[in-house]
């Protein structure tokens, strides 16, 4: 795989929105249902919404293309509530492309990215996810919090994991 990555655009967001759907498919169906996580696909990951994202000045928004095919993407925003703190909220690769990587090479390039001020790198992943769960412990994560979540009305486990930053120069 020739693995590029790069700032997403507003042209990246059908593809982005495709990406999405077709992990959450692949790691949440067993667990809300298929018309569930289409729903949830459908306001989490809208069109419009990503596109306004691609262009927001506070957010580091990242896509993985293979030659021309997106496969990955990964998004983190500055906790106004925490100094020092950037939330991943999306960090999801095509079930095709699972374990080749591209994960990886997205964290490795969104942290590149961050401001020098940054302290840790925060997310929120559902219990019921082992693949990304295991992914985010091999990279280094290290679990703060387990709590109860809700998502489109079915309450479920889930876990805050962080990533401490060290100073970057």
């Amino acid at each position: 795989m020739s693995l590029t990555v790069r700032p997403a655009d507003v042209d990246d967001a059908e593809a982005i929105q495709a990406i999405g759907r077709a992990a959450w498919h692949a790691a949440y169906d067993d667990v809300f249902g298929a018309e569930r996580v289409d729903r949830v696909v459908s306001q989490w990951w809208a069109v419009e919404s990503l596109r306004g994202a691609a262009v927001a000045a506070e957010r580091v928004f990242l896509v993985a293309a293979d030659a021309a095919d997106v496969v990955g993407v990964a998004e983190a925003v500055s906790d106004t509530g925490e100094r020092g703190t950037y939330r991943l909220g999306r960090l999801y690769v095509h079930p095709d492309t699972w374990g080749e990587g591209v994960g990886t090479r997205l964290v490795d390039e969104l942290l590149d990215r961050l401001p020098s001020w940054a302290e840790r790198l925060r997310l929120v992943v559902l219990a019921e996810n082992p693949t990304a769960i295991s992914f985010y412990e091999s990279y280094g994560f290290e679990r703060v919090e387990e709590r109860t979540g809700e998502t489109d009305g079915v309450e479920h486990r889930e876990y805050v994991y962080e990533l401490s930053l060290s100073p970057q120069d």
